[in-house]
């Protein structure tokens, strides 16, 4: 009996043994905690602020607005004076646009946005309905040149590829035919170098001619009455209200100017005039490029057809008839457009042929 009482209690574990083993693991545990956190707080640097600047936006802008010419047209690619009688167009003052500075960027890029619709909303004043009612100016100050064959003749269009960064799922449709990424935009201009239209958004890859169609069909482009027409180059169609130049011809104005020798038959008379006319609406994407060179390419992101349209404001703000006897167009066909072309460029040989001087004009 006592025999088997003592062995019951040899089997029984003392619960002191236990608690301790317990303790000593949450002790352990907490340890490590502990030197895991030291270690994290000595690799964590402090925080620096980054928007630290001692200047308010609106210091900052009174600071460029009164300092060197040279350093705000550097920066935002117009003079101080320019840059106040905008700022007086739009009712803004330094107050209003001292969001630029100390503030993050979703805020900056917000309201850069809302800045943008503004000015497009200004696009009425500036990029107006071409004239159908009289002569352009230019055609009749170079009558000899021009006014016989193109007094119907309202303005030009082309297309301009502007930089661009585009999603991820669709990049490949942004490429151009020059390999970089773009938006395809589509002008008309008159030859006072006035934007009469204006389309951007389209991919880098849409050829020029499937925009122009789409523009007529879907975005309002406005199509002239009979009788009047636009120049256009060689990359479109030679049809309806617009004049294209003879193809596999000397076309651009350069290749004319190198030559030592006059021109020699009678597409080459046609496709030098015409060049000569429609170089207006090189001349007027000139005023609006310079500013689009200035952006980074990330500045101009696929949808940000806004931001071209607005530089093209910018550029008309920053820069600011006889009876109707010449050639024109009977229908919309093609054939017509062709037959109106060849009697042009007849016209246009025999009188280049005829009087000398005009080799000269």
């Amino acid at each position: 009996m006592n025999e088997g009482s003592s062995g019951s209690e040899h089997e029984e574990k003392p619960v002191y043994a236990e608690n301790d083993r317990s303790e000593h693991n949450r002790w352990l545990v907490e340890a490590v905690v502990a030197a895991t956190s030291r270690m994290r707080n000595r690799r964590r640097r402090a925080p620096q602020p980054m928007h630290n600047s001692r200047l308010t936006g609106s210091m900052r802008v009174e600071e460029i607005l009164n300092g060197h010419e040279g350093i705000i047209t550097g920066l935002i690619s117009m003079k101080a004076a320019t840059f106040r009688a905008l700022s007086h167009l739009l009712g803004a003052t330094n107050g209003h646009v001292s969001y630029l500075f100390q503030h993050s960027g979703e805020t900056t890029s917000r309201w850069f946005f809302i800045v943008l619709q503004v000015i497009c909303s200004l696009k009425d004043e500036f990029i107006t309905q071409p004239d159908y009612t009289t002569v352009q100016p230019l055609i009749l100050e170079h009558a000899d040149k021009y006014r016989l064959w193109f007094d119907g003749c309202i303005g030009a269009i082309d297309g301009t590829h502007v930089p661009c960064v585009p999603r991820c799922e669709n990049a490949d449709a942004w490429i151009n035919r020059k390999r970089y990424h773009s938006q395809n935009v589509l002008a008309a201009c008159s030859f006072d170098m006035k934007f009469t239209y204006m389309l951007a958004g389209y991919e880098g890859s849409c050829h020029d001619a499937r925009m122009l169609e789409e523009a007529i069909a879907f975005h309002g482009f406005p199509k002239p009455p009979p009788g009047k027409f636009y120049l256009a180059d060689s990359g479109y169609a030679n049809k309806d209200c617009f004049l294209s130049p003879y193809r596999r011809e000397t076309y651009h104005l350069p290749k004319y100017q190198r030559r030592r020798v006059g021109l020699g038959n009678r597409r080459e008379v046609f496709n030098y005039t015409h060049s000569s006319l429609r170089n207006c609406i090189e001349r007027t994407f000139g005023v609006g490029d310079p500013l689009l060179e200035e952006y980074d390419v990330d500045c101009v992101p696929v949808g940000g057809n806004v931001d071209v349209n607005a530089d093209y404001v910018l550029g008309e703000g920053i820069n600011g008839a006889g009876p109707n006897t010449g050639t024109q167009p009977h229908d919309s066909s093609r054939g017509a457009m062709n037959h109106m072309r060849d009697m042009i460029a007849d016209e246009m040989w025999e009188r280049y042929q005829s009087f000398p001087w005009y080799k000269t004009t």
